[in-house]
C-alpha cells in the first residue's frame, strides 16, 4: 500500500499539535517549568501552519508563502527560546521577531518572490540558522549532567544540517528539497524527516525535564537546606565512591574534621536565630577558602567535614588555618553586640588507599584534641591514629 504524501503531511501535522497541547498539560502540572510553555506553542503553532500546504495552488499563494514560511520559522525559532529558558537565560524574543520580519520584508519584494529557489535558500537558512542556534544553547550548558542533552543536541544540529544540504542542492532537486518540479516520493521523504525531527525533539525534551527534576530532588535531599553545604547522608555516598576509586591508588587526601566552639553557649545567650546566622557564616567563609574540587559536609549540628582530594598535609594545614582566622575576624552583628564564633579543626592526611571513613575518625580524634587544648586551633592527627581509628569511633568533646 502507498501512502499519500498529503495524508502524511495532515497526519504529521495533527501530531505536532497533540505534541503541542501535551507540553501545555504538562506545563500546567509543572509551572516551575516555564521552557514546557515555550515548547508547547511551536508545536501547536507549526503543526497548524504546516496545514496551509494541504489548500490547492499554494505555490502562487502569496500568504501561504510569505505567512506560513514566516509561522513556521517563528515555530522553530520558539524550540530555540525554550532552549535558551531551560537552559537559564532570558529569551531573545527580539532577534526572533526580527528573523520573522526579514521574511515578510523580502517576500514583498518581486524579484525575491518570483525567484523559488531565493525562497528554498532563505527559509532553510533562517529554519536551519534557529536550529543550529538551539543546539549551541545545549552544547554550551554540557557541564550540566543530562543523558538527554546530547540526544537532542543531535536532534537540532542534524535539522541544520540538513538545511545546509537543502540549500546546496536545491538548484536542481526535486521539490521540496529543491526547485525542481514535484516528486511525490521526495516529498515523503521530507515531511519524514521534519517530522521526525519534530517528534524526537519533543520526546528528548521531556526526558530532559524529568532528568533535571529527579537531579534537583537528589541534590535535595543530599544538602542542607541551612548553610547550602552537602549533608552527612551526601558524604557516605561520597566516601563510598571515592573509596571505590581509590583501590590500589596512591593520591594524596585531606580530611578535616571542624567544630563551632561553644556553640551551644551562643545558642543560649543569643538565641537559635543568630546561631543559624553563625552556622551560614561559617559555610560561606570555609567556601571562600577552598578549592571548587573540594568537598564540604554538614555532619549534623555545629560538626563539619571537608574532603581536600590531592592535597598533601602541609596544604591540608595551610587551609585549616585560613578557614580557622576567617573564621574568627568574621562576627555576626545581633541587638546585643557582635556575636563571634571559633573553629576547632582535626586533620588527618594519606597518600595511600586509606578508607575516607578511617581518615573521617583520624580527624575527629584529632578535633576532640584540639578542643582538649583550649580550642580554636588546628591539630593534624597522628600516623597511627589512621590504623587505630578504624576500629571504633572516638569520643566528642561537645561546645
Amino acid at each position: 500500500m502507498q501512502l499519500d504524501s498529503f495524508t502524511l503531511l495532515a497526519a504529521g501535522s495533527s501530531l505536532l499539535v497533540l505534541l503541542g497541547v501535551v507540553f501545555f498539560f504538562v506545563w500546567l502540572r509543572h509551572r516551575s517549568t516555564p521552557a514546557l510553555l515555550w515548547w508547547s506553542f511551536p508545536f501547536v503553532f507549526g503543526g497548524a501552519a504546516a496545514l496551509v500546504y494541504l489548500r490547492p495552488h499554494w505555490e502562487t499563494d502569496f500568504t501561504i508563502i510569505a505567512v506560513g514560511n514566516a509561522a513556521r520559522i517563528f515555530a522553530v525559532g520558539c524550540l530555540w527560546q525554550g532552549v535558551r529558558v531551560f537552559e537559564g537565560r532570558k529569551p531573545a524574543l527580539g532577534r526572533l521577531l526580527g528573523l520573522c520580519l526579514l521574511w515578510m520584508g523580502l517576500c514583498f519584494i518581486p524579484a525575491f518572490m518570483t525567484n523559488m529557489l531565493a525562497r528554498v535558500v532563505g527559509a532553510s537558512a533562517f529554519v536551519g540558522l534557529l536550529s543550529a542556534a538551539a543546539a549551541y544553547e545545549l552544547w554550551r550548558n554540557r557541564q550540566e549532567s543530562l543523558a538527554s542533552r546530547w540526544p537532542t543536541f543531535a536532534t537540532f544540529a542534524s535539522f541544520a544540517a540538513i538545511m545546509v544540504v537543502r540549500i546546496a542542492i536545491a538548484p536542481w532537486a526535486p521539490f521540496p528539497l529543491g526547485v525542481g518540479p514535484v516528486d511525490t516520493l521526495w516529498l515523503g521523504v521530507f515531511l519524514w524527516l521534519v517530522f521526525g525531527h519534530s517528534t524526537c525533539a519533543a520526546v528528548f525534551f521531556l526526558a530532559m525535564t524529568l532528568e533535571r527534576r529527579e537531579a534537583q530532588q537528589r541534590s535535595f535531599a543530599m544538602s542542607d537546606p541551612l548553610t547550602g553545604l552537602m549533608n552527612r547522608r551526601a558524604f557516605a555516598d561520597f566516601a563510598a565512591r571515592m573509596d571505590r576509586r581509590r583501590v590500589g591508588a596512591r593520591s594524596t587526601m585531606a580530611v578535616l574534621v571542624l567544630d563551632l566552639d561553644h556553640f551551644k553557649s551562643v545558642n543560649d545567650r543569643h538565641g537559635h536565630e543568630v546561631g543559624d546566622r553563625l552556622l551560614k557564616a561559617f559555610a560561606d567563609v570555609s567556601e571562600d577558602n577552598v578549592r571548587p574540587s573540594d568537598q564540604l559536609f554538614r555532619m549534623g549540628g555545629e560538626e563539619f567535614c571537608f574532603v581536600l582530594p590531592e592535597t598533601s598535609l602541609r596544604d591540608a594545614v595551610d587551609v585549616a588555618e585560613r578557614i580557622r582566622q576567617a573564621v574568627a575576624a568574621s562576627p555576626v552583628d545581633t541587638p546585643h553586640g557582635p556575636a563571634t564564633a571559633t573553629v576547632s579543626i582535626g586533620i588527618a592526611a594519606t597518600q595511600f588507599a586509606v578508607d575516607v571513613e578511617v581518615l573521617l575518625a583520624a580527624a575527629d580524634a584529632a578535633v576532640y584534641e584540639a578542643k582538649a587544648r583550649g580550642r580554636n586551633r588546628v591539630v593534624v592527627a597522628e600516623p597511627g591514629t589512621l590504623v587505630r581509628s578504624s576500629g571504633a569511633e572516638p569520643r566528642r568533646l561537645r561546645a
